[in-house]
């Protein structure tokens, strides 16, 4: 895993916040990261911001296998459609 250092500007009490979640890290033997992680679990809309690129499109591909409608073909024919259309007049 590689690891990305990001710098952000918070406001006193922010930064005083996380301050004290790095000492909890700590204190527990984990990273922060591992802790921010475990107190984000079950947040809607935060999951798929964490998963990474390629999981997300293994993700898709195999969706689309499970709802494959191969064995299926649609009759779009022009003659199929303004055979339809003509019936309805």
């Amino acid at each position: 895993m590689s690891v990305q250092t990001v710098s952000i500007e918070v406001d006193p009490r922010s930064a005083a916040i996380l301050a004290a979640l790095k000492e909890k890290a700590v204190s527990q033997g984990v990273s922060l990261d591992e802790l921010l992680k475990n107190l984000t679990e079950g947040i809607p809309g935060l999951q798929s911001v964490m998963i990474p690129p390629e999981e997300k499109a293994e993700d898709f591909l195999s969706w689309v296998k499970a709802h494959s409608v191969s064995g299926r073909t649609a009759n779009d024919s022009r003659e199929s459609i303004y055979s339809r259309e003509d019936e309805t007049l």
